[in-house]
């Protein structure tokens, strides 16, 4: 299995180039350690040569997005991004809303796999607006391209694993125990999940949301599997769906390309956060 450091370097700078996303400061071990699975499925010698097997074979690349990334989905993930949400983003967004007379709160999680990202939002929400809640008209659209998932968010139950984040208080306020946890109806009311394709031709939003003017768009590890030409038709979409200083979440090994670089000053680097200008 090949050790050379500056070919692995090499490769990387190849994948961010390309694809648009850096794993150059990942832990050289792990990197390694992933890197070994997908160059023995292809039978590559070398770094060089699984360079090769991405130019001849383009669809190499989500498999070996998969191996490099951690699929996990549970409420909460990446705590640092969640705390900012509710500590920066959302009391902006509120107080923004507040001061314009606007009792319309809209968000987007955009590939929202099996939902706890967009429950995740509507509990820290109500955790902010408390009783004003029902001032507002606030929808929460949660989309994916995957059914499966989709079908599995109507039962709004979740696995220990999935709620291992979440805080005994939170998770005692919004959940139900019953062998699983099941979130609370005056959550789920919140957010309306549906199918939406990211490179849909017709829709640059979600359908059932009508017309667009988002107050914060999340799309986090979705972009990744994306050519570069995909994923700037994307942001394209994204800028026009959000709201004058509206809000952009991308994943943490996620970029802003640099075409879009204007218009978005950089909240956080370290959590992808971003806001429109």
């Amino acid at each position: 299995m090949p050790t050379d450091d500056k070919d692995l370097q090499q490769l990387l700078q190849k994948v961010f180039e390309e694809r648009g996303f850096d794993f150059r400061q990942y832990k050289i071990s792990m990197l390694k350690r992933r890197l070994a699975r997908r160059l023995t499925a292809t039978r590559s010698e070398s770094y060089q040569d699984y360079a090769e097997i991405l130019d001849a074979h383009p669809e190499e690349y989500k498999k070996l997005f998969d191996d490099l990334t951690i699929n996990v989905s549970r409420f909460f993930r990446n705590p640092l991004t969640f705390e900012l949400l509710y500590k920066v983003v959302l009391p902006d967004i509120i107080e923004y809303k507040q001061a314009s007379m606007d009792n319309m709160i809209r968000i987007w999680s955009a590939g929202c796999a099996n939902g706890e990202e967009p429950y995740s939002i509507a509990i820290l929400l109500t955790e902010l607006l408390g009783k004003q809640l029902k001032n507002y008209n606030t929808t929460i659209y949660a989309t994916d391209i995957d059914t499966d998932a989709l079908d599995s968010t109507k039962s709004g139950e979740y696995s220990e694993d999935s709620v291992v984040e979440v805080k005994k208080g939170i998770l005692d306020k919004y959940f139900h125990f019953g062998g699983n946890y099941r979130i609370r109806d005056n959550v789920k009311e919140l957010v309306d999940f549906s199918y939406h394709d990211l490179t849909s031709e017709k829709f640059i939003a979600p359908a059932k949301s009508v017309f667009v003017n988002f107050d914060l768009i999340l799309c986090r590890n979705v972009l990744i599997y994306f050519s570069r030409t995909l994923q700037d038709k994307v942001f394209n979409n994204f800028t026009n769906d959000l709201n004058k200083k509206g809000y952009l979440v991308l994943g943490e090994t996620e970029t802003l390309p640099d075409d879009f670089k204007s218009d978005f000053v950089c909240v956080d680097s370290l959590s992808k956060i971003y806001q429109k200008r």
